[in-house]
């Protein structure tokens, strides 16, 4: 026997019945009591009796509140009267999401986005960019200092303040040898913008700085090149040749008396100049009958 369509009340016959909710409808009959979107038994759900696709329950039963289109401050879920509201039936999830704005924890009352730490206002997803623990509109994401353009692995953060490495380290890392500042003004920030201290300078700057501060090598006071053993001028690496514990220019490094260019392997030393080893025999060698000075026969 044919049962009777939930919405029109008119007999169901077999050619147009649709089964769904428990119940069976008319094809045509089978749709969404809000928008008219034509349902079948996967795409429809229930209240109170009506049927409703899965957008317009959510829209008009589901949850409101953070992350719902409803506002934190409309937190709400339906009540047992068509379209009524109450907040005392909200699910522990809902509430969960809706906390941070509800309790003031940092979000926008309408939205839930997060501040940006540059510009203080609200980011959204399609334009958010994440570092420091902190997300940034896109185009704020940039150093403080020089407005270069930062991404997660260029930042560094400073008093919540945004660097790229190369400002960072010049207005806050160590100061000394090496590190741009000179000996002389070895330190580091004490923390406050422009202020510096010798006092928490770390044991990596000070070995760094001792030979110059201690002035027990020849290295000229800006550079950290090292002077030739025979003129006393610097030597930069391309000119360099190295012999008898000393670093030399290549034109420099030639034998003291005969000028003949030497290497690591034909020189020789004495009281710090240097010699091939016919000239060093020849000067500093053993005298006698055989070792280059005849003896002189008399009569």
């Amino acid at each position: 026997m044919a049962e009777p369509c939930h919405r029109c009340t008119k007999l169901v016959y077999h050619a147009e019945e649709v089964r769904a909710l428990g119940r069976k409808w008319h094809k045509l009959c089978f749709k969404c009591a809000e928008c008219n979107k034509l349902l079948d038994s996967t795409t429809g759900t229930e209240h109170q009796g009506e049927a409703f696709c899965k957008a317009c329950y959510g829209k008009n039963f589901g949850p409101k509140g953070y992350g719902f289109a409803g506002g934190a401050s409309g937190l709400s879920a339906n009540s047992t009267t068509k379209y009524g509201q109450s907040d005392g039936n909200v699910s522990h999830y809902a509430q969960a999401q809706a906390a941070p704005v509800m309790n003031g924890g940092g979000g926008s009352r309408f939205g839930g986005g997060e501040k940006c730490p540059r510009c203080n206002k609200t980011v959204y997803h399609a334009e958010e960019a994440r570092a420091n623990g902190k997300k940034w509109h896109k185009l704020c994401l940039k150093c403080a200092k020089c407005n270069k353009m930062l991404d997660s692995t260029t930042c560094t953060d400073h008093e919540g303040e945004a660097y790229c490495k190369a400002c960072y380290g010049r207005l806050f890392g160590p100061k000394g040898y090496g590190f741009a500042g000179g000996a002389s003004g070895l330190s580091m920030d004490t923390g406050r913008a422009g202020e510096i201290t010798t006092e928490n300078v770390s044991h990596l700057a000070m070995a760094q700085a001792a030979p110059l501060i201690e002035g027990n090598n020849p290295k000229p006071k800006y550079g950290g090149t090292d002077m030739c053993g025979r003129c006393g001028k610097q030597v930069y690496f391309a000119e360099q040749a190295i012999g008898g514990g000393n670093i030399y220019h290549k034109a420099c490094f030639k034998c003291t008396t005969c000028g003949k260019n030497l290497d690591s392997t034909t020189l020789t030393q004495n009281e710090g100049s240097i010699f091939c080893k016919a000239c060093y025999g020849k000067h500093f060698g053993p005298k006698g009958f055989g070792f280059g000075q005849a003896l002189q026969h008399t009569a």
